[in-house]
């Protein structure tokens, strides 16, 4: 990590370059989500490749495996994101969904990537990329 000052104006503002990471992760993660945008916003679901955990399982995935063995070309998502540490925006009536982005079904998902795709009934959409610590807005998905 490297610390540097830059100028805003006249007064100098002490940056740290791990935000510029935690940016380029977020961005990333943002492109990867196109698809999955673009699939809500056209047919109000996710692309065909994506199952529920539920879904997966009634296949034979067990969580933490590949899901490429037991669903192939397939990802998780459309599960119930419980937002229990408020990552994203709370209201009455909103419930939140997840989706994996950039996962590779043929490796074990406990070595992946912590991105997802979280969106809700109201058309919010956010991502993360380090597994829900912090998150990301997009435009409305509706």
């Amino acid at each position: 990590m490297h610390t540097y000052y830059v100028f805003a104006g006249e007064t100098p503002v002490l940056v740290h370059n791990s935000t510029c990471i935690q940016l380029r992760n977020d961005l990333a993660a943002a492109e990867a989500a196109n698809p999955l945008i673009e699939s809500l916003q056209r047919t109000g679901g996710l692309p065909s490749n994506y199952v529920t955990k539920a879904q997966a399982a009634a296949a034979g995935w067990k969580p933490g495996k590949a899901l490429g063995n037991s669903v192939p070309g397939g990802q998780i998502g459309g599960d119930v994101f419980a937002n229990t540490n408020g990552v994203v925006p709370r209201a009455p009536g909103r419930t939140w969904q997840e989706a994996d982005l950039g996962i590779n079904p043929m490796m074990s998902r406990a070595k992946q990537p912590g991105q997802r795709l979280l969106y809700s009934n109201d058309g919010l959409a956010y991502v993360t990329s380090d597994h829900y610590k912090t998150a990301y807005q997009l435009p409305n998905w509706r």
